[in-house]
């Protein structure tokens, strides 16, 4: 068998299986407001009830990444994305079906919601495992697939629910779920890829001997890492924020409509939040690269804007002008983190505890994604109104801006040598992570 080098040959296709693929996978994911819509109509249970499945899945998708690693490590990417495909096209099918709202949080929100995670875990790993010098560009380029799925199949989305219905929806959920595998097809393992699943079997036949003195070197290290105070509130920043951002995320359509918005509309600014937040990851990124910029500043600042914009939002959406405004916002604020973390994170733990670290990063994301959406629907159903939500989800975003601003603060006390959020040491930490991480992968 013939591999592909780092950035040649072939690398350049699996990159653009990556784009495609995280097209589709986030036109589900970001679809989650429409399914709420959807959801509400087929039931006519409560708003906060409704809103767990929508919350279910995002979590299930943000915690799965632990499996799709496994199974990267064990089998490869190709297997990865078609196990992932598997699991959420039976999950999404199986909604077309059940009859109770009580199985669709298990179909819809942990089976698909899983499939959804292995996904998107395995379409960010494969483009690592296929570049080295151009590994930044690459990942930015397949990340923005993302964006530009939800901005051409939202409407897709919404048209097949005024189509076939509430049910028949997810059928056509589900083929964009199996044209993943396709894509998937493609990503033919490069020479890292074969040598890092090589290595991680090697691995698996020395350590079975000492297998309980492995159990407790991972417990001490993940104990180690979560101890660490301004690793500890980044966690609680995303946690924070991710009640706000996924409140609105699911809300934001039914609210729309409720102000007599079109359902078609609805959907469309599901659109405008998707090539907004493509557009702001590539931008993040460039500025994140800036010798003259800390990336805690823009976190902070990011932050400290999605939440004035969705306390504000009241005063302004009272119309289509007002919410796309607000959907572009969202969508320009809402993912920069994730790009920020790539430095924020290994400039707090280590290279070395890395990994663990986005582990317990996700699983807090996960949580939030989960209560954020039916403490909204609680505040509906309880006499509350939108406005209220909405000023919850801005103050959760502004709470999560000063959680990491403190990050940096209880970083610079155990860390006095450190210039406080130093640009400068900043641009040296990043350029020494990458040729590390660079490293750590070729091995």
């Amino acid at each position: 068998m013939r591999l592909t080098r780092p950035d040649k040959g072939w690398s350049w296709v699996v990159m653009v299986a990556s784009f495609f693929i995280h097209g589709l996978n986030g036109s589900i994911l970001y679809g989650a407001g429409i399914i709420q819509v959807s959801l509400l109509d087929r039931f006519n249970r409560s708003v906060s009830l409704t809103s767990w499945a929508g919350g279910i899945f995002i979590f299930f998708m943000s915690s799965a990444g632990v499996i799709g690693s496994w199974i990267i490590n064990r089998w490869g990417c190709r297997t990865a994305f078609l196990i992932g495909s598997v699991i959420m096209t039976s999950g999404l099918i199986a909604c077309v079906f059940v009859k109770s709202l009580s199985l669709i949080f298990l179909v819809y929100g942990f089976v698909a919601g899983s499939g959804s995670g292995i996904i998107y875990t395995t379409g960010i790993v494969v483009v690592g495992l296929n570049f080295e010098k151009k590994r930044s560009i690459a990942t930015g380029f397949a990340s923005c697939g993302a964006g530009v799925g939800v901005f051409i199949l939202s409407p897709v989305i919404q048209l097949a629910r005024e189509q076939y219905g509430n049910c028949g929806v997810f059928f056509v959920m589900a083929g964009i779920a199996l044209n993943m595998s396709v894509f998937g097809a493609l990503c033919f393992p490069s020479y890292l890829e074969y040598y890092k699943v090589e290595r991680h079997l090697a691995d698996i036949n020395l350590s079975v001997s000492s297998l309980s003195l492995s159990k407790k070197k991972r417990i001490y290290e993940r104990v180690k890492v979560f101890a660490n105070i301004p690793f500890f509130l980044i966690c609680l920043s995303l946690f924070s924020s991710h009640v706000g951002i996924y409140l609105m995320y699911v809300h934001l359509p039914n609210f729309a409509i409720s102000r007599g918005t079109s359902g078609f509309e609805a959907s469309f600014l599901m659109s405008i939040t998707g090539i907004m937040n493509c557009v702001s990851r590539l931008f993040i990124g460039f500025a994140g690269n800036s010798e003259h910029i800390s990336t805690i500043i823009l976190y902070f600042g990011t932050f400290s804007l999605l939440g004035i914009s969705t306390m504000l939002f009241p005063f302004y959406g009272s119309n289509f002008v007002g919410q796309a405004i607000y959907a572009a916002f969202l969508g320009t604020y809402s993912g920069c983190c994730y790009v920020l973390l790539a430095t924020i994170t290994p400039n707090l733990v280590g290279l070395k505890n890395l990994a663990t670290a986005f582990g317990i990063e996700m699983t807090f994301t996960g949580v939030g994604t989960l209560i954020g959406p039916p403490i909204a629907g609680f505040i509906l159903d309880s006499g509350g109104t939108y406005e209220a939500s909405f000023f919850l989800a801005g103050s959760s975003a502004i709470i999560a801006a000063v959680l990491g601003l403190a990050s940096e603060v209880f970083h610079q006390v155990s860390h006095p040598t450190e210039a406080f959020i130093s640009p400068e040491n900043d641009k040296l930490f990043k350029e020494e992570s990458q040729q590390q991480c660079d490293g750590i992968i070729t091995q």
